[in-house]
């Protein structure tokens, strides 16, 4: 049998015995013109070249060659013989020599004594690292010269491959049947015809985006062609030489061979198909199939069933855990990269690789590296790439709840990350006792028992205990008229009053609920008899009126800071409600001297506009009331009021006074309503000044009221009554007169009331209180 291979490598290697001066020679001298001549004319430059190569390299060289030409030939010639057919070796029209060249091309086509010769120069291709793939690469070598080619290099197709995969699984969806075929038309190149036929619902091939020639075959039945035959068999179909192919649908007389491969939807039925042509005899191999097979397979995730992977990608749930951890995450700016081995079956995936995903696709910060579908359920995984390294969540990782994920990601991640992400969970536990504290808060001004003064202790409590806002003290300021007036503050003045404190703290619950419990309505931090009084000009402090906390030097504002004695940074936030301001917050780090962190930021905004809610809540509540229930012009209960209190009597026995101005209508008349109105209001004050806090005052009409005294003695409601006329007396210059009736004494509540009202009369005369 003719030799189709012949290893001349050993005599190219002699010329290592010689010195490199005479290599040129040794080249001439070889027995194998006009091979050779024609192989050295083939480079420009080719003796210079020659003896530029390194002795110790080309010595390496041929160490390694030792080590396998045994094998070597046969090795070759079985796998150019396996596809002798698709060859066409039975033409006899060449020969391959191999030989140790020069290093520059791996091999190149040159005129023998009776065929064509293929060249390879073995040398070039181990210097590339591929000696282990010489007898891919001759195979290939022979490909190409059936196709035309003259000269060439060696391409490792797993390597092109996998660079390809690569490239396919960073693609996003839009448009990726397209971009799939111009990736495989650039860069393999036996591809000449690349493209996608799609089944329609009438059970037609329908062509879909390709790259290569314009076909007339837009519509191919199944079982008809090779696309035909492989959708109707649902295998991958692989012609070497189509010429050999009797039910062949021919697109163009350059096609050589085709390879057929089906897309799969999870039932099993076809949705499509991808299809190459090649001007190349023979040139597929099982890496082929396996490569456009694992296309098809990705294919069914990001096109077949992709409308359910992105309702589920869609609805995956973050809890108020994770958010709260990409939030912060977002604001360190870790840079991150996911990439997402997924299983073909939606309902596969695990629902933290969703929730991955979903992330990935939100955050400004993060990224989708690539999507890779996977056949087998547990080798799904998602891996999370930082500047700072890497770390993969396994499929038993993904099914773990949030908090063991994090856990996970804390314990295994780099010192760095781990910091980081400790750092943020740590604030998230902080943040939610925060949250624990303002809910026992909001519950409590829900009461129907609680105050405006415990209300506002409760939050100064929240802005400076340890286990929550932190602050060493804290200053509520309410708004009235351009300014912000001190009411209410919580700290310690001192700093022996500060080290008592925090001596005390180990006896303190961890959380409010004791405080309001057990808190006064009556009582008053020390802190307020050093700043009552205190004002804040609204012009002093405009440019942080914003809503938010702001965290502010003494050099911003030296005259606040000295006014509240603050010897660092404060905290200052305005309280508003839409564009109204409601009060204002002030707190300090003053005895600990810690720098203001932005926790305790977070904390003071939280509670601040919880705070303004409540008070705005409130105030409304208490502006609804008092206009039901107190009269606006002299402050005293209203009409209503005291028929509802005639209604249904509680008190067991009281006095009735009867209370009527005297000489007003001459004011009146002689000054004016605006005057006569001024007198009311002093009017009202005296009473509201002198009564008992066991009293009630109701303005009965005009200049009339009428005072229920929770006692029947004499000389107590008289008492009573005469403090309010010389408060009245020394304020106008005026006087009342006043009938008393007890009840019940002499009758029934609107008998008493009658009786109240004669004897007021009968005081007009006598000028005293009647009884």
């Amino acid at each position: 049998m003719r030799s189709l291979i012949e290893n001349h490598i050993d005599d190219f290697l002699e010329i290592l015995t010689y010195e490199k001066r005479f290599w040129k020679d040794f080249w001439e001298k070889l027995p194998y013109k006009p091979i050779t001549e024609h192989y050295a004319n083939h480079f420009v430059n080719f003796y210079d070249k020659l003896c530029a190569i390194s002795r110790n390299e080309l010595t390496e060289f041929s160490h390694i060659y030792d080590k396998s030409k045994e094998s070597l030939k046969e090795e070759l010639s079985i796998r150019i013989r396996k596809s002798a057919h698709d060859l066409e070796l039975s033409k006899e029209d060449f020969v391959i020599y191999l030989i140790a060249g020069i290093g520059e091309k791996d091999w190149v086509v040159v005129e023998g004594k009776h065929e064509k010769v293929i060249v390879f120069d073995v040398f070039s291709l181990w210097r590339k690292g591929k000696f282990s793939s010489l007898s891919d690469a001759v195979f290939q070598a022979v490909i190409h010269f059936r196709h035309g080619d003259l000269e060439g290099d060696y391409y490792d197709k797993s390597e092109i491959f996998k660079r390809l995969k690569d490239e396919i699984s960073q693609m996003d969806n839009e448009n990726i049947l397209q971009k799939v075929c111009e990736l495989l038309d650039k860069h393999i190149p036996y591809y000449n015809w690349t493209g996608f036929y799609l089944m329609d619902e009438e059970g037609m091939l329908v062509l879909g985006p390709y790259v290569g020639e314009p076909t007339e075959h837009v519509r191919i039945p199944v079982g008809k062609g090779i696309c035909g035959q492989a959708a109707e068999t649902k295998l991958t179909f692989i012609v070497q030489d189509v010429s050999r192919e009797t039910n062949y649908l021919s697109c163009s007389p350059h096609v050589k061979s085709e390879i057929v491969v089906p897309i799969f939807r999870n039932d099993g039925s076809v949705f499509g198909e991808i299809d190459i042509d090649s001007h190349f005899v023979a040139p597929f191999d099982e890496r082929d199939k396996e490569f456009l097979e694992w296309i098809a397979h990705q294919l069914a995730v990001r096109i077949v069933h992709w409308k359910e992977f992105d309702r589920r990608i869609k609805i995956a749930y973050l809890d108020s855990y994770i958010s709260y951890i990409l939030n912060e995450i977002v604001k360190y700016n870790i840079q991150f990269s996911v990439s997402l081995y997924v299983h073909s079956v939606p309902e596969n995936v695990p629902e933290n690789l969703y929730r991955f995903w979903r992330i990935a696709r939100k955050l400004h910060n993060a990224k989708i590296e690539r999507v890779v579908v996977v056949d087998s359920v547990e080798d799904q995984k998602a891996i999370i790439s930082t500047p700072r390294g890497t770390y993969t969540l396994t499929y038993d990782v993904l099914k773990l709840s949030s908090q063991d994920i994090m856990h996970k990601l804390i314990l295994h991640s780099s010192p760095e990350t781990s910091t980081i992400l400790f750092a943020i969970h740590h604030d998230a536990v902080k943040l939610a006792q925060n949250f624990v504290n303002t809910r026992l808060i909001t519950q409590y001004v829900l009461k129907p028992e609680s105050n405006i003064n415990t209300i506002l202790y409760a939050f100064l409590t929240g802005i400076t205990a340890g286990y929550s806002g932190s602050f060493n003290r804290a200053m509520f300021f309410y708004y009235t008229d351009k300014e912000f007036i001190f009411q209410k503050a919580l700290g310690p003045r001192t700093m022996e009053e500060a080290q008592g404190i925090w001596e005390a703290i180990e006896d303190i619950e961890l959380n409010m609920s004791d405080f309001l419990e057990t808190i006064s309505k009556d009582f008053k931090s020390s802190l307020e008899l050093v700043y009552d009084g205190k004002t804040v000009k609204e012009e002093k402090v405009q440019q942080y009126l914003d809503g938010k906390a702001h965290v502010i030097s003494k050099v911003e504002l030296p005259e606040l800071a000295e006014e509240l004695d603050i010897n660092s940074d404060f905290a200052l936030m305005a309280l508003k409600s839409g564009d109204k301001f409601i009060g204002l917050v002030v707190a300090d780090n003053n005895f600990d001297g810690k720098s203001i962190s932005e926790y305790q930021i977070n904390v003071l905004e939280d509670i601040g506009r919880q705070m303004a809610l409540v008070l705005e809540n409130r105030r409304f509540i208490e502006t609804i009331k008092e206009k039901a229930e107190i009269d606006i012009l002299t402050g005293l209960r209203t009409r209503r009021m005291f028929e509802e209190f005639t209604t249904n009597v509680l008190l067991e026995k009281f006095a009735v006074v009867f209370l009527d101005l005297n000489k007003f209508k001459i004011v009146n008349d002689m000054y004016g309503h605006e005057k006569g109105d001024e007198i009311l209001k002093k009017f009202g004050k005296c009473i509201n000044l002198n009564i008992r806090k066991s009293d009630l005052a109701f303005r009965y009409g005009g200049d009339e009221a009428v005072l229920i005294i929770s006692s029947v003695e004499r000389d107590v409601i008289e008492k009573v009554v005469l403090r309010i006329l010389e408060c009245f007396k020394n304020s106008t210059e005026m006087t009342f007169s006043a009938g008393v009736a007890i009840y019940p004494t002499e009758g029934d509540i609107q008998k008493v009331l009658k009786l109240a009202d004669e004897r007021n009369y009968k005081s007009k005369v006598s000028g005293k209180v009647e009884f």
